[in-house]
């Protein structure tokens, strides 16, 4: 499997911390932004999906790579929250991108890890020798759903996550043609920590009701069964746990040493988890990239995000790169690529 290419689309709606100090204590507020290192996010305007960022980030990544789009033999659109119940928000890409007839189309619902377990999947699928192209679609539209509009916060139980999290899209493109990027992969799971980051309702198990909507006391906080509940000190303790494993794990199958990463790419769960498993994990600070500033926790697309909007001159020499993803699940993958070149185009802004 050979990455070709990586694009990604934001918000224009460009989303503060300060706007928070007229209803929240600063005290709170910046205690906030000091531990999610938060500066900026986006926000999409309503009836904006993220099968519609995904889509806008695929379109000129296509054409900057010279692809014919009936060339591509699968889509895969990795989110947590698709735009209808069914069918897939990857046949709505399928149509919009104008691809073929004989194309593998499907959905993954999955957040943090959801860009390297895409790529752990579509890795298998150009291995089996029926595919040679193959889009990687990830994106996140959650505001106004798991969370509030920042406009519209009200509640300090929202806060945090109004804060944190922001929404994006994004494309990666791959080919079977040509020299593998992959030098090697890891994965696990540990459905034991399944609650930690949850979104209690809207499924089978606690299905659409109006008390879906209703506040209630969770944990002295007041909280409604369809916003995303995170668990921090779980959070930070299972990935303190796994995260600097799974990196040796992966240097030892590639037969890498730290330094001969270029880039190491985590997943932009917030500023404080990065850079305190960076520490753990022993990894070059200069080699560190970041966008969580900007653009807050993206879920699946903040790795791709930070490759296009970080990777610097590293798009256009012979790089090594450490992608690694972790969370919700709980789970975690990873892998070490080798590029020589890597398509983008500019941020794309909807």
């Amino acid at each position: 499997m050979r990455l070709v290419g990586v694009s990604a689309c934001v918000p224009k709606n460009i989303i503060k911390p300060d706007l928070a100090y007229e209803k929240f204590k600063p005290f709170d507020v910046d205690r906030i932004v000091g531990n999610t290192g938060v500066l900026q996010k986006r926000e999409a305007s309503p009836g904006v999906t993220a099968s519609d960022l995904c889509i806008a980030a695929a379109k000129p990544l296509i054409e900057a790579l010279g692809w014919d789009p009936k060339t591509i033999d699968a889509v895969i659109l990795v989110t947590m929250l698709g735009d209808h119940y069914l069918p897939s928000s990857a046949h709505r890409a399928h149509e919009q991108l104008g691809l073929p007839d004989r194309c593998m189309v499907f959905d993954m619902n999955l957040g943090c890890s959801g860009w390297t377990h895409g790529m752990l999947v579509i890795q298998g699928l150009l291995a089996s020798g029926g595919i040679r192209r193959a889009l990687l679609l990830c994106g996140e539209m959650v505001t106004g759903f798991m969370k509030p509009y920042a406009a519209e916060l009200e509640h300090r139980s929202d806060l945090a996550n109004t804060l944190l999290i922001g929404d994006a899209g994004t494309a990666t493109a791959l080919t079977s043609e040509g020299e593998t990027s992959v030098r090697a992969v890891d994965f696990g799971a540990d459905g034991t920590g399944f609650g930690q980051i949850i979104v209690q309702a809207g499924g089978s198990r606690y299905p659409w009701t109006p008390q879906m909507f209703e506040r209630r006391e969770e944990e002295d906080e007041t909280r409604r069964p369809i916003d995303l509940t995170l668990h921090g000190p779980q959070i930070l303790a299972f990935a303190m746990k796994r995260v600097p494993g799974l990196l040796q794990s992966l240097l030892d199958k590639a037969g890498w040493t730290r330094d001969d990463v270029d880039a190491y790419v985590f997943h932009q769960a917030n500023k404080f988890m990065i850079n305190f498993l960076a520490k753990r994990a022993k990894v070059p600070e200069a080699k560190l990239l970041m966008s969580i500033e900007e653009f807050g926790n993206t879920s699946s697309a903040s790795i791709p995000l930070t490759i296009v909007t970080r990777g610097g001159a590293h798009l256009e020499r012979p790089t090594k790169w450490a992608t690694m993803g972790f969370g919700v699940g709980l789970s975690w993958s990873g892998l070490l690529l080798e590029t020589d070149r890597i398509t983008t185009v500019p941020l794309v802004e909807i």
